[in-house]
Order: structure tokens, then C-alpha cells, then sequence
């Protein structure tokens, strides 16, 4: 399996790990990979309200729900194709994550005289204004202890250029390789060759003084003869 295969081809079912990791599962929500992910997307931000009031939670929480179609092994199981940026995101801990949501839809009907109590917390939240974080250098948001969908997908990124610039001098290397293995060889059957040459050449020249000597003497043996 390859991922020239999988790039061809991404009805294959082998390659559900690559589809939700290098295309786009809105786009093609029914191909491997992104099928079952997304109905297991729709499954939890579900519960969410489809109000205005909750759409920024909704979509922090599709976000991060998507970020992570490659966990667990509804698409990266052992028997899938699993391209190198799957092994991006594993080094990263983006599986690690507990997303929290605290969104309510409240209708009193026509309650008179009542009072209603709403409280909505979740503990040991870390920052209140996350926009505020957000907005700051990632490096920051590295000391800070946070780990956003965003510098997660710019640490995948940047290991991701990297690998390719580690395989493209790989194969710069194996070219080198390549190229030195093909001189050495030619420059060995020139070597066999000009012995071949000088074989022959030998072995001609051996030819030629034997037909020489033996022609001496058979003149030798005509004078004998003759005298």
C-alpha cells in the first residue's frame, strides 16, 4: 500500500486514515474515513443547541472534534494506510484532549411569579477569556500550558516540512548513491574490457609469430633441400 495509491483512489476503503488527514471531510463526507467520523462528529456537537448564543462553542467544538478524526481507530486502525502525518499528529498528543462544553436552552413557558436559577461551571478551567490567548504568539501559548487545535496543526505542519526536506535530502543522497555505484561499475567494465583488448592483442600477436617462426622454417628446409 502506498500513497500514490491512496492519492488515486480515495474510494478505497485502505485509505480512510489518509482521506481524513489530506482531504477535506465536509467536502467528501462519504468516503472512508470521513463517513464514519463525521456521524460521530454529528453524534457529540448534536447535544449542542442550534442557537446563536452557542454557535462559537459549536464550531470550537467541530473544530477541535475534526482535528482529531485520526484517534482511535475509526479510520487509522492498523490494517489502513497510515501516511507519515498520521505519526505527526500521534507525536503531538493531539489525542490527549477533553473538550468541555457548558451550553443550556431554557424555556419557562408561562411561569408566573417563579424563579429560575441557572449555573453553568466547569472546574478547573485554566483561562476564562480564551480569545484573548488565542490571539497571542504560539510561543506564548506554549509557555502558557495550552494546547489549541491551532499550534497543534502549525507543530504537525512544521514536522511535516521537515520530514519532506529530510526525504528530499534522502533522495538527494540516494541519487549521490546511485549516481557513484553506476560510475564505479562503468568504470569497472572499462577495466575488464581493456583487458579483454589486451588479451586478444596478445594472443594475435602470439598468433602471428608462430605463423613467422613456422615459415622460417620451411624456407630453412626448402635451402636443405635444394642444396
Amino acid at each position: 500500500m502506498s500513497e500514490e495509491i491512496c492519492a488515486a483512489d480515495p474510494n478505497d476503503t485502505r485509505c480512510s486514515c489518509y482521506n481524513i488527514i489530506n482531504r477535506d471531510c465536509d467536502a467528501n463526507p462519504n468516503i472512508p474515513g470521513c463517513k464514519e467520523n463525521n456521524e460521530w462528529r454529528d453524534s457529540l456537537v448534536g447535544v449542542i443547541p442550534d442557537k446563536e448564543e452557542f454557535a462559537d462553542q459549536k464550531a470550537l467544538a467541530i473544530r477541535e472534534i475534526q482535528s482529531r478524526y485520526h484517534c482511535h481507530n475509526r479510520a487509522c486502525s492498523e490494517d489502513k494506510y497510515l501516511p507519515p502525518e498520521y505519526y505527526d499528529l500521534i507525536a503531538v498528543g493531539r489525542c490527549d484532549f477533553q473538550l468541555n462544553i457548558c451550553a443550556s436552552d431554557v424555556n419557562v413557558g408561562e411561569s408566573i411569579n417563579s424563579k429560575y436559577f441557572r449555573d453553568c461551571s466547569i472546574n478547573e478551567v485554566e483561562f476564562q477569556d480564551l480569545d484573548s490567548v488565542y490571539v497571542q504568539d504560539v510561543n506564548v501559548q506554549s509557555i502558557l500550558g495550552l494546547r489549541t487545535g491551532e499550534n497543534a496543526a502549525l507543530i504537525a505542519a512544521k514536522n511535516k516540512e521537515l520530514q519532506l526536506q529530510l526525504r528530499a535530502e534522502e533522495r538527494e543522497a540516494d541519487a549521490e548513491r546511485q549516481a557513484d555505484i553506476e560510475t564505479k561499475q562503468t568504470e569497472q567494465l572499462e577495466r575488464i574490457e581493456n583487458i579483454e583488448e589486451e588479451y586478444e592483442r596478445k594472443k594475435e600477436n602470439k598468433r602471428r609469430l608462430m605463423l613467422i617462426l613456422l615459415a622460417m622454417a620451411l624456407l630453412i628446409v626448402i635451402v636443405i633441400l635444394n642444396v
